[in-house]
């Protein structure tokens, strides 16, 4: 018998001291371990998305595509690149050994692309691929009384998201579905002709109506204050009375195009229970999150009675 079983046996009081001590220890320990969905891992992927609006696929990988794949082969430790080309955008996807620094390797990618040259309307965007950017909690935010979904999304916006953004561990919140109002503007094409109208006339006098501008700068205490002059249009009848062109008689809107008001369903509507209702989704942290924890205080920040 070894000296250490000895001294357990001739000690049985301190040895099963120990043994509960070391028991109620692991114990506490196991409460308050972190849990995670998925684990911390930083695969060596990168992507660049290159939006180029208005612009053909063949366009696209000659002036996007091919100069950001010659930038990306310079990089060490590349192992696989593959590219897509489609009309409006390009996208780029590199697989590197494992093993790489991913964060310096983006870095580096981010600053070969950007002595590329791109066209002006190109601005790419690298990414690194994350397993962690999915949302770890997705709630469903309906009104269980007759109240609309525009005072559901107006409570969500403004009191849940806010509460849930501040929690520790969550890297971001976001809001979908639902109705969003928009204006509508139909034009009839005859009419327009009629009046010497043309759309980009009518698209024009939208966009100028609807600016905001810089009208200079005051002086202030030491330093000058800047000042815009807002321009929105906040009713239909305001975009009823805007005129669109000027002939003898004046042209004023008439006839040849109408604006009404609708709703639109924004991304992410569904309905549950026979009733729309609204998504809530929360992103974690991509470390030091505890998924079970950010379920709890969520919870707890659930409104009542509404």
């Amino acid at each position: 018998m070894s000296r250490l079983s000895q001294l357990a046996v001739s000690q049985r009081s301190v040895t099963l001291l120990l043994a509960t001590a070391l028991f109620i220890a692991g114990i506490s320990a196991w409460g308050s371990l972190k849990q995670e969905l998925l684990p911390d891992v930083d695969f060596p992927v990168i992507t660049v998305i290159a939006p180029y609006p208005g612009v053909g696929a063949t366009d696209v990988a000659s002036q996007v595509a091919e100069p950001i794949e010659r930038a990306i082969q310079n990089v060490p430790r590349l192992k696989q690149m593959q590219s897509t080309s489609s009309n409006s955008i390009a996208l780029v996807v590199a697989q590197f050994s494992f093993g790489t620094d991913v964060k310096a390797t983006q870095s580096t990618i981010e600053d070969s692309i950007r002595s590329l040259g791109l066209p002006s309307a190109v601005s790419p965007t690298v990414q690194a691929l994350n397993i962690n950017a999915s949302p770890v909690i997705i709630a469903s935010i309906a009104t269980t009384n007759q109240s609309s979904l525009d005072q559901v999304a107006a409570i969500a916006q403004n009191e849940i998201l806010p509460e849930i953004e501040a929690l520790d561990g969550v890297a971001s919140v976001d809001l979908t579905g639902g109705l969003e109002q928009q204006v509508i503007v139909s034009l009839d094409p005859a009419k327009l002709a009629d009046a010497g109208v043309s759309l980009q006339q009518v698209t024009g006098i939208l966009q100028a109506n609807n600016v905001t501008v810089p009208s200079g700068q005051l002086p202030g205490s030491g330093d000058r204050i800047p000042v815009s002059t807002l321009g929105r249009l906040t009713s239909l009848d305001q975009i009823k009375s805007l005129v669109v062109g000027v002939r003898q008689p004046q042209v004023a809107p008439g006839p040849e195009r109408r604006a009404h008001a609708g709703n639109h369903r924004r991304p992410g509507h569904g309905r549950r229970n026979g009733r729309g209702h609204h998504r809530l989704r929360a992103h974690q942290r991509p470390a030091g999150a505890d998924t079970d924890r950010r379920q709890d205080l969520v919870g707890k920040h659930r409104p009542g009675g509404r």
